[in-house]
Formats: C-alpha cells, structure tokens, sequence
C-alpha cells in the first residue's frame, strides 16, 4: 500500500555524540535532511561518511525556530518530520507513523509524546508526564512562530496525539547541560526584553521558588529520587538564570549602555502562516477577477452608449433627408 513521503529535518550544532543514532532512527524516511550550524567538532564530517544518502546544509543559527522554518520550506515533501539530534524514533513510534502516513491523514498535524533519560535511566515526573510535542505535519499548515527558543509549532486546526513515544536522552552530562540551560536562559531573556518584559526583586524569587514548588512537589518530581531532584534543579536554575538575565537587560539600558542581544532572523517570509498567505493570494485573485468583470462590464456598457449614439446620428442623418 503507498504511503504519503515525508522528509525528516535534523538540526546539529557539534552533536557528533548523538547524530548517528539519531539518522539511524529515521532512516525510514524519504528524505533525511540535516541542516548544520556549522559543526566543528566532526559532525558533517561523519554523516559524509557514513550517510552519503543524508542532504546537508550549513546556515547560520538564528534560532531555533528560524532554523525549522528555513528547513521546511527547502523540504523536498510536503509532510515533515522534525526531530532532535538527541532524540530517537523507536521501533514502535516508527511503525505507527508508517500507519498514519498509509492511511487517510484526517489531521494536519500529529504530537509525539517523549519518555526523557538522564545517564541511562528514565526521568518521569516533574513535569516530564506530559511532555508532547508536535513533529509530524504538512508544511502548508503549520509554522513555528518569531521566537529564539520555545517556539511551539503553531497549526492550522487541531493536533492528533499518537500513542507511540521517542525517546529523549535530553541530560547525557551535567555540564552540557548547564550550558545549555544557561544557553536557552540567556535567549529566553533576550526574547523577553524584545517583548518588553521587565522583572525584578519579586518577580526573579517568585518564578524560581515556583518553578521548584510547581517541579519537585506538584509535578511529583521527588518520586524520580536523586535524578528528579537534579533535573528539577536544573530547571529551576534556568529559570532563575532567564530572569536574572532579563534584569540585567533592563539595567543596561536604564543605564544607557549597550545591550547585547543576539542576531535575529527579519526575514518576514519566514514567520508567515501559510495557509493565511493562501487566502490572501486567494482573496486578492478574486478581488482582482471581480474588477476585471467591472472592467468588462464598463466596457459593455461604453460600447452600447457607443451604439446608442450611432443610432441618434442615423436618425438625424434621417431627418436631414426628409
């Protein structure tokens, strides 16, 4: 039975460690296209070697969300798979999309839930219960908006939950983490800045003290044991780094110095909605067909003023010979 082609879009930036076993996941799709922000720990040069059937393509990174967008729309099919370098497709998740993309595709859009590890075993409260995120859709149906970090796939109409999971190995080494934590804080910041957040003295101690209430003691995360408490702290320390960030923006600029905020992607294409680019085009054509039926109709009525006038001058030229 055929089945709908799909291309699936992998971003790296120096994930030499992860890549392999990522592109081996997918190795069912279509397409593999993998878009660098130039690696320099070997990345590219590995998948050269050992996927000569993977599509590479180095950009630099304006964000994430930047870099999806620019990826989905040099796709070479119209439904797109996105996935993460440290993230798996499992067996099962495999052969359930394999069944959604043979049947009838009713939705625009499906979610994929993730089972999170931290150093080989499962983290799975916190929070982590509920993680889903949508990765397989049609390109003319949904966008990720302008955002530099924690752009939620935006969708023409509801999403379909699939039952199957991947696999996310999002804690490898504590100090990669931190460092992308501290990262993400510091794009989240800039993100808040540009959109004319401020904070201060409560608003740093309330987000960070809830965040860990909300993690640890709500979202169960003490039941994770010594892992939970080092993923939750993790988190809280993001977010306190994210607002402590955001307070430092808003001084520099009260003090009238520079502050630094990193490249964005103005591209204004990138960020449009597809399908409401559609029914723009699709509105403005018959704005356009109606003006040419008034034109036409204009001219109609020209040329019958035209043959009315022609009957006068044949009346008078009448009356002249009698």
């Amino acid at each position: 039975m055929s089945r709908t082609p799909f291309t699936a879009i992998i971003h790296t930036l120096n994930e030499i460690e992860n890549i392999e076993d990522c592109i081996r996941s997918v190795d069912f799709a279509d397409e593999v296209y993998l878009v660098d922000s130039f690696s320099t720990d070997g990345t590219i040069e590995l998948v050269r070697q050992k996927f000569p059937r993977v599509r590479i393509e180095q950009r630099e990174y304006l964000g994430a969300a930047s870099q999806k967008n620019w990826a989905i729309d040099r796709a070479t099919h119209d439904w797109i798979f996105v996935i993460d370098a440290d993230e798996r497709v499992t067996p099962k998740l495999r052969d359930e999309m394999l069944r959604t993309l043979e049947g009838p595709l009713d939705h625009w859009a499906y979610s994929v839930g993730r089972r999170n590890f931290m150093l080989g075993k499962e983290v799975k409260y916190s929070g982590l219960q509920r993680d889903r995120v949508t990765r397989l859709f049609h390109r003319g149906h949904a966008r990720y908006p302008n955002k530099r970090v924690h752009a939620d796939l935006v969708v023409d109409g509801p999403t379909f939950d699939l039952r199957e999971k991947m696999d996310h190995y999002y804690i490898r080494a504590f100090d990669h983490m931190i460092a992308k934590m501290t990262r993400y804080a510091n794009w989240s910041s800039a993100q808040m800045y540009i959109d004319g957040k401020t904070t201060g003295l409560w608003g740093i101690f309330s987000h960070t003290i809830g965040k860990f209430v909300r993690d640890y003691i709500f979202n169960l995360g003490f039941l994770d044991g010594t892992r939970g408490l080092i993923s939750v702290g993790m988190h809280v320390y993001y977010t306190f780094w994210k607002y402590a960030k955001l307070w430092e923006l808003t001084q520099l600029k009260r003090l009238g110095k520079p502050v630094p905020l990193p490249k964005l992607d103005e591209e204004e294409g990138r960020w449009e909605l597809p399908w409401v680019r559609a029914q723009s085009a699709e509105s403005g054509g018959q704005r356009a067909e109606g003006g040419g039926q008034k034109a036409e109709g204009g001219g109609q009525r020209a040329e019958g003023g035209g043959q009315r006038a022609e009957s006068g001058g044949q009346r008078a030229e009448s009356g002249g010979q009698k």
